[in-house]
């Protein structure tokens, strides 16, 4: 079943809020998703590789503390890249995943770091190349 989200005319990315930029703690963070909702920003763009693995998180967090309600929001994220960092020691090498498993495994991640129980977009960051052949 299809169902229409209707987003904002610009979306907020997020790449940089956290450890990859900007280091907003969580009361920073609450204070910028509520600014961005205020001006008629609610539209979210994550990915679960953001700040090594750890803006989402940080995201939720300040998400729940702004006390803005989830219907106000809509959140996007992206999956499939597998990237070596402190928090994902198991990765060795750089390399994407967009098989099934890892999907679905990324996207339950995502669903608890952004504590929420739905998302309103989800992409393959960047799909394969070995996909195609």
């Amino acid at each position: 079943m299809s169902q229409y989200v209707d987003f904002s005319p610009v979306i907020a990315g997020v790449m940089r809020w956290g450890i990859w930029g900007a280091r907003l703690d969580t009361d920073a963070m609450a204070h910028m998703i509520s600014s961005c909702v205020e001006m008629g920003v609610s539209s979210f763009d994550h990915a679960d590789i953001y700040g090594d693995y750890t803006t989402e998180e940080e995201f939720g967090r300040a998400f729940k503390k702004s006390g803005i309600a989830r219907d106000k929001i809509q959140l996007i994220t992206k999956c499939g890249i597998m990237r070596p960092c402190l928090q994902r020691p198991e990765y060795k090498v750089k390399h994407y995943n967009t098989s099934k498993e890892h999907i679905t495994q990324s996207v339950h991640q995502s669903l608890k770091n952004l504590r929420t129980d739905y998302l309103d977009v989800l992409l393959i960051h960047r799909p394969s190349p070995f996909d195609a052949l």
